[in-house]
């Protein structure tokens, strides 16, 4: 009878923390003041510039790109070689659509080879801005659902930060 209560306390524990749910949470990423909606059993660490959300081996990040070309298909394409996507990968699958009211690409490329190991690029125009949302490190499977959420759940704020540069005059 304890042997039974044990393994069932143990299956409700393991579904439970399977099923967590979306908690909004504010960031500000570099310039842009965004909400996501970001399951709650992943790790959130901020740099500031970048935010990653980690789980296991899978990290997703969103960074503030800083100011780039207005054609977004144009600044999509300077921040996949940015991100060292120019030649080991190849784009399978590309389209626009909008996050929040903003135009956005996603670009799915995967290993020119093979044709595995799939990544997920997502670049928004927030005002001058590009903020980037993709797959870091991980199994594009183990990722997809949680990064489709994130994606649904952005609402931008209706201005960017102005993010001073730190003052190098010495005074304080």
């Amino acid at each position: 009878m304890r042997r039974t209560a044990c393994l069932l306390v143990f299956v409700l524990t393991l579904v439970t923390a399977c099923d967590q749910p979306e908690e909004p949470v504010d960031l500000q990423v570099g310039t842009h003041l965004i909400t996501v909606l970001f399951p709650a059993d992943w790790e959130h660490v901020d740099f500031g510039q970048r935010h990653q959300f980690r789980k296991d081996f899978e990290r997703i990040s969103i960074d503030d790109l800083g100011p780039m070309s207005r054609n977004l298909d144009m600044a999509a394409d300077r921040a996949m070689d940015q991100f060292g996507e120019d030649g080991r990968r190849e784009v399978a699958s590309r389209s626009s659509f909008q996050i929040d009211g903003r135009n956005a690409v996603m670009v799915d490329t995967w290993d020119h080879l093979s044709h595995q190991y799939r990544k997920r690029y997502v670049f928004v125009v927030n005002e001058m801005d590009i903020l980037a949302i993709y797959m870091m490190q991980g199994r594009f499977e183990a990722m997809e659902e949680t990064f489709d959420s994130l994606l649904a759940g952005i609402a931008f704020a209706d201005t960017l930060v102005d993010v001073a540069a730190p003052d190098s005059s010495g005074r304080d």
